[in-house]
This record gives structure tokens, C-alpha cells and sequence, in this order.
């Protein structure tokens, strides 16, 4: 009997090279995932670095990214400096300072706010403050403040913006008082009522707007500092006002006006007139030749309807025969309207309102 032997078949070559290929991109399509994957999940670990921040903070300075820089200096820490002030500060204080090695070292945490000191060379340049957002990142912003600050009135019920910021309640730190330069009248009921605002550690001087119609602009009081904000006047009849009790108070210490002019124009309940009509002339010489020139009023605003303040600047020049001088003069005088008259209520001396004053003095 004759035995027939089955042959066996093997596999077919190109069967077995296509599953090793197979194999292969498996492998290597899962060694792509896993790094991907890694690489993810160190960037995501990396950001949430405080380093990580510190470094891309000063890569955007390298980059002139000082708006975007600004603007995440608000999130972290929101301040009132402006824009064109806060990048200036940025560039004075990184002005000579290599980016690429700035030493940082951790201080402090004030309310979840992570506070470094920088370096640069071994000389301390500024603080820097690091914020961590909701998703674990951290955001930069070099801590700095000014060393100004600045008092604010408002017309009541009116909103200003400063530095293109608008103020709220926790700005405010008087509501609906007499205006400081109205303050000195004993009988207030006719004052305009404002509110008041503390702008702290500003590196300049605000720039403020008022929100709503009107032309409004401000004047810097001669004597307190304080910043009055209303609508601006350019009504001739009350410059000419303006301009004309200036010179009758003016004429005064001259001995060419008397306590009664002054006082017909004067809110006689008031420190102002107290002030005035205990002031001495008789120290002012006699004299033939005077007068008055260059008169002007300017910057002139209203607080209130019945209210007004405003600079007034003018020559006054007199001659014995003997000896002549010209005094370059500066007032701020504070109106108010009653029984339909404008009386001052109060005025501040200034003479470097006159553009002329330094150069003669």
C-alpha cells in the first residue's frame, strides 16, 4: 500500500512581510501617541510653572509687547496708571537690563498672589507679581506704584473715567459735600455739592474724562492740589467778571479801591472777604501812573449752575515819578451766583499762572 504524504503549505511570504509592516506602524503610530501625548502634558506641566511665566514675561518685553503687557498688568493687579505712563515706567526700569538673564527669586504671597524680586547683574531692578489663573497657568505683571496722589471733585451724580478707567463707589471717599473752594462760606446752601475721589500711587498726573454730554475740562487748585472737573465756560460775560473783580481785588493793597468796592462784590459771610478786610495797605507807596494789561481769563469751569472757578492772570504797573515796577499777577477766583449777581466766595494767588512771571523773576 502506497502512502501519500500531504505536502504542507507555508505561509506566503508577502503575507508575512505586510503584517510585519503592519506591526511596525502600530508600534510606531503608538510611540507618536505616547509622545505627543508627552509632550502635551509637559507643556501643560511647564505653564503652570511659575518659571515658565516669569521667562514668556520677559519674552514679550524682548518683543516690544508692552500693550499686551499692560493690559495683563490689569488682571493681576488692576491699577489707575495709564497706558502711555505704565509703559514708560516698563522701559526705564528694564532699559539697561539683559532679558535673557534676569535673576528671580520668591518673597512673598499676598492674597494668592505669588511676589518675586528680580535682578539683574546682583542690582535689585523690581517685583514681580504672578497670578494663577483657573486652568493652572500663571501670568506676570512687574509690581510698581508712583509716589502721587491726587484728590478729585466731581460734580454729584456725575461719572468720570481716569485714564480711561471708570470710577466706581470704592474710588469715591465723599459723596455730595460742598466744593473744597466754596468751603469757606458760612452759609453753604448756594455751594456746589460734589463728590469726591482718591486716586492713589499714580506714576503721573490723571488724565480724566467725564462720561455723559458736554464739554467738560479741569482746574488744578492753586492751593489744596485738589482737581475740580465741570463743564467749561467761554461765556464772555463771565470772563469779563472773571477779570474784572481780579482787578478791583487788585487795586486794593494799591490803595486805587476801597474795602466797600471789594466787599459789593464779595460773599462778606466768608474767610475770603475775613482775609481781605484785615489785609494792611498802607505799606504800598503813593503813585501817579498805574495800570492794567494783559488781562485774561482761562480754564474756567462750572460746578454748578450758580457756580464758577477760574484762572485770571494780568500787569499791573504803577510809577511814582521815582520808581516804577510791573507786577506779573495770577488769581484763581471762586464765584457764586446769588440773588442773581456773581460774588466771590473765595480766590487763591498764583503768580506763575503768568507765563510771564518766570522770566522776569
Amino acid at each position: 500500500m502506497t502512502t501519500v504524504r500531504k505536502r504542507r503549505r507555508g505561509m506566503n511570504p508577502l503575507v508575512g512581510i505586510i503584517l510585519i509592516l503592519l506591526v511596525l506602524i502600530g508600534c510606531v503610530g503608538g510611540s507618536f501617541l505616547f509622545l505627543n501625548n508627552a509632550r502635551k502634558e509637559f507643556a501643560e506641566e511647564e505653564a503652570s510653572m511659575p518659571e515658565s511665566a516669569i521667562s514668556e514675561y520677559f519674552a514679550r518685553l524682548k518683543a516690544g509687547d508692552y500693550s499686551g503687557v499692560y493690559e495683563d498688568s490689569q488682571l493681576i493687579a488692576p491699577h489707575l496708571n495709564g497706558r502711555e505712563e505704565y509703559i514708560a515706567k516698563l522701559q526705564e526700569i528694564y532699559k539697561d537690563a539683559d532679558l535673557s538673564a534676569i535673576e528671580f527669586y520668591k518673597v512673598d504671597t499676598v492674597d494668592g498672589v505669588d511676589v518675586y524680586d528680580l535682578y539683574s547683574g546682583g542690582n535689585y531692578l523690581a517685583s514681580l507679581r504672578l497670578l494663577q489663573a483657573a486652568d493652572g497657568t500663571y501670568h506676570a505683571s512687574t509690581e510698581f506704584s508712583g509716589n502721587n496722589s491726587y484728590t478729585i471733585e466731581v460734580p454729584t451724580g456725575y461719572k468720570i473715567k481716569v485714564n480711561g478707567i471708570e470710577m466706581t463707589e470704592d474710588n469715591m471717599i465723599i459723596y455730595n459735600e460742598t466744593a473744597t473752594n466754596f468751603k469757606g462760606m458760612k452759609d453753604q446752601s448756594t455751594a456746589p455739592k460734589v463728590d469726591t475721589y482718591l486716586l492713589e500711587n499714580l506714576l503721573g498726573e490723571p488724565k480724566i474724562e467725564m462720561m455723559g454730554d458736554g464739554e467738560y475740562t479741569t482746574l488744578k487748585d492753586v492751593v489744596t492740589g485738589t482737581i475740580y472737573v465741570g463743564e467749561a465756560i467761554t461765556d464772555p460775560e463771565v470772563l469779563n467778571t472773571l477779570v474784572s473783580y481780579a482787578t478791583t481785588c487788585a487795586k486794593l493793597p494799591a490803595q486805587e479801591a476801597t474795602l466797600g468796592q471789594v466787599a459789593a462784590i464779595s460773599v462778606t459771610a466768608s474767610d475770603w472777604y475775613d482775609r481781605i478786610s484785615t489785609m494792611q495797605n498802607a505799606w504800598f507807596t503813593a503813585h501817579g501812573t498805574s495800570n492794567f494789561s494783559n488781562q485774561k481769563a482761562f480754564n474756567v469751569i462750572a460746578q454748578s449752575e450758580d457756580s464758577v472757578v477760574g484762572y485770571v492772570t494780568f500787569e499791573y504797573f504803577a510809577d511814582n515819578g521815582e520808581v516804577h515796577r510791573t507786577w506779573h499777577s495770577g488769581y484763581q477766583v471762586s464765584l457764586v451766583r446769588q440773588n442773581g449777581v456773581w460774588k466771590i466766595a473765595g480766590m487763591g494767588i498764583d503768580s506763575e499762572l503768568n507765563p510771564l512771571y518766570e522770566k522776569n523773576y
